[in-house]
Formats: structure tokens, sequence, C-alpha cells
């Protein structure tokens, strides 16, 4: 082949490559694209939904957990007895030591549902982490003091025993 064809084929091979790749549906004028606002990305979401974010946020790593914790206080902020989120709260301050701020949100919790034993346990642990052994059996006695019969209470029994 002459240098003259080859440079012909490669020219016709890259106008046909290039149809090829150009947009073959019809444009339209009217066609307006909505973007999501970045800033607050769950701002049409329910409650619930914001927490369930907090909370895939944690547990995926996929962002600071700050971001996560504000979300949180945010669902608080609108609803300032919303449960999950107040359990998530305090779980968080668990698991990052801050002991004082997790028994706050499980007093909360225990406040809102009086009956929750999981609550109950949760305060009586987080007064433990602080080195509180005396508010946690009574948190633990008062709970089945209310509540004798719960079915959670030879758990609770077995937290007074240690």
């Amino acid at each position: 082949m002459k240098k003259g064809q080859i440079i012909a084929i490669v020219i016709a091979i890259a106008v046909v490559a290039a149809v090829y790749m150009v947009d073959r549906t019809p444009k339209s004028a009217s066609v307006e694209v909505i973007t999501p606002d970045v800033e607050t990305p769950a701002a049409t979401n329910t409650l619930d939904d914001k927490v369930n974010e907090a909370v895939e946020i944690i547990q995926s790593g996929s962002q600071p957990p700050m971001v996560a914790v504000q979300m949180l206080r945010e669902v608080i902020q609108a609803d300032s007895n919303h449960f999950a989120a107040t359990l998530w709260l305090g779980e968080f301050s668990m698991m990052s030591g801050q002991y004082d701020k997790a028994a706050v949100r499980y007093k909360k919790l225990l406040s809102l549902q009086p009956a929750n034993a999981e609550a109950c346990i949760k305060l009586a642990r987080a007064y433990q982490a602080m080195g509180n052994n005396v508010p946690a059996q009574d948190v633990l006695k008062a709970f089945l003091s209310a509540h004798p019969d719960h079915e959670m209470k030879e758990q609770i029994l077995s937290l007074l025993k240690k």
C-alpha cells in the first residue's frame, strides 16, 4: 500500500468513529436537568430517612462521622423526642467514649419509653463506663420495680449481679 492510501484509510476510520460516537438522540430545548442540593442531601427525606442515612454514613465510613452526627442533631432539632435519632446519638457517644453524653441521651430514651428495657440497660452501661456503679444499679432496680414481669427481667438481673 502506498502512503496516501494508508492516510486515507486512517482518516476514514476516524470519521466513522466520530460519527458513531456522536449522540444520536434528538436534543430538546425544554429538557430541564434538576440537580440535588449538595449541602442538604436529605432535605426532602423524612426524619427517619435522615437517621437511616446518618447510620449508613457511620457504618460505611463513606464520610466523616461528624457529618452523620450533625444530621442526627438536625433531626433532634426538628423533633426533640425522635427516638431513633436519640438512640443513635447515644450509641455514637458510647463508641467515642463520651459516656456522659450517652447517659443523657439514654435517660431521654427512658423518659420517652419508660418500659424500654434496652434503654434502661444502655443507661446502666453508660453509668458503669463512667465508673458510676451505684447509679447504674439504681436504674436497673428502679426498672425492675416498675416492670417486675418484663420479658428482659433475667438479663437485667444478671447485670445487677455483675
